[in-house]
């Protein structure tokens, strides 16, 4: 494979850790304070370890089919067959386009309004300079992602264990457990999902690591870690030490902490923006080009312009766009990958992968992640105070 396109395991694992750990990580603390350290942590492992079967279930995918296609070409090629299987192909790309975009435009909202606070400047040319930066990158393609994500992710673990070290000093007061309430348990368990869900950013790592297809596991199961390690750290800690959490985390605790930290936790959120952006947007252009046929700038253009559009016409706020977004792949992913799992390990054009999940991708296996996707699309729209 050409250098431009061959991913490092370290690269490969950013780009799922960065699809992943976008805005949502900074609205987990202030749900998890909602129900207590307890739930948080059995709720977290629970979502990690069906994430992980999960994404093991996509990687499988796609090692079964030599096409190196994103996931709605195979789900045109493996389950939506017959006469009426064009219609809901196109039906499907046109909810998977509406609902990226939206998502992507949360991103250049919540970037714009950090650099808008950070460096003084409009709040239009906040949103601009954003976009120029996520765009940009994404326009040299999936090497010049993998590296962005690279350094963007190590960026953000090492803000992370600087602040959780500076916080040793503060008293540490979080609320073990609290009363369960089934309301704030949803909205925490979605919320959690929708931060670790990476399922876009597979065929990009498979392919990226292409020259080596036993590591596409490893780097599943790297990236996804990376993220669950990230996520526990900042919400354990800032629960101990924010009173109250806000609900975006870094508020609180920054104000625990002094400015300094207000400076380096808008750094991490802003990070945490750009690495979902750079990935969710890399997907969708491949997605467009694949669909649609065009060339790799038209379909970038498509891909990352009207997020952009959209935030400077000021249709919604950021956490508005976060619960659309959430919520509409949530019940996509729920309804579409166990069916295409099971038809691709019958008709799949690689019947002996280099890597398979086997005993672990059961029938009781696929009907807990459906459920839990399900449960993460419902709790994705709950509000709660």
């Amino acid at each position: 494979m050409s250098s431009s396109k061959k991913l490092t395991l370290f690269e490969g694992a950013a780009i799922i850790t960065g699809y992943g750990i976008g805005g949502g990580i900074m609205a987990v603390p202030y749900l998890a304070s909602l129900n207590g350290i307890l739930t948080f942590v059995i709720l977290i492992l629970i979502a990690f370890t069906i994430s992980v079967i999960f994404h093991f279930m996509l990687a499988e995918i796609m090692l079964r089919d030599s096409s190196a296609s994103q996931l709605i070409e195979i789900f045109d090629k493996y389950l939506f067959r017959g006469k009426g299987g064009v219609v809901f192909t196109w039906i499907f790309f046109t909810l998977i386009l509406l609902a990226f975009i939206t998502n992507l435009s949360a991103y250049i909202a919540g970037g714009g309004e950090i650099l808008h606070e950070l460096l003084g400047i409009p709040i239009i040319a906040g949103h601009t300079l954003t976009y120029l930066i996520t765009a940009g990158v994404v326009f040299f393609g999936l090497k010049a992602v993998g590296i962005s994500e690279k350094f963007a992710v190590l960026t953000i673990a090492i803000i992370v264990v600087v602040l959780a070290i500076a916080s040793a000093k503060l008293p540490f007061q979080p609320a073990w457990i609290m009363g369960i309430e089934v309301k704030r348990s949803l909205a925490l368990f979605g919320m959690i999902m929708f931060s670790f869900t990476s399922l876009f950013s597979i065929p990009q790592t498979v392919e990226g690591l292409s020259w080596n297809h036993k590591l596409v596991p490893k780097a599943v199961f790297l990236g996804l870690f990376t993220n669950f390690c990230i996520i526990s750290v900042v919400t354990i800690v800032a629960m101990g030490v924010s009173h109250p959490v806000t609900r975006i985390a870094i508020t609180g605790w920054s104000k625990a902490l002094g400015n300094w930290a207000f400076i380096s936790g808008s750094l991490f959120v802003l990070l945490a923006m750009l690495t979902s952006y750079w990935s969710i947007s890399l997907a969708l252009a491949v997605i467009v080009k694949e669909r649609l046929k065009w060339g790799d700038r038209t379909s970038w253009l498509v891909a990352t312009l009207p997020t952009y559009l959209i935030v400077i016409t000021g249709i919604t706020d950021f956490l508005g766009f976060m619960r659309l977004a959430g919520g509409a792949i949530a019940l996509i992913v729920a309804i579409l990958i166990i069916p295409t799992y099971r038809s691709v390990k019958k008709y799949g054009d690689i019947m002996q992968p280099v890597w398979q999940l086997g005993k672990v991708g059961s029938g009781v296996v696929q009907l807990l992640i459906v459920l839990s996707f399900l449960i993460m699309s419902i709790g994705s729209i709950i509000e709660v105070s």
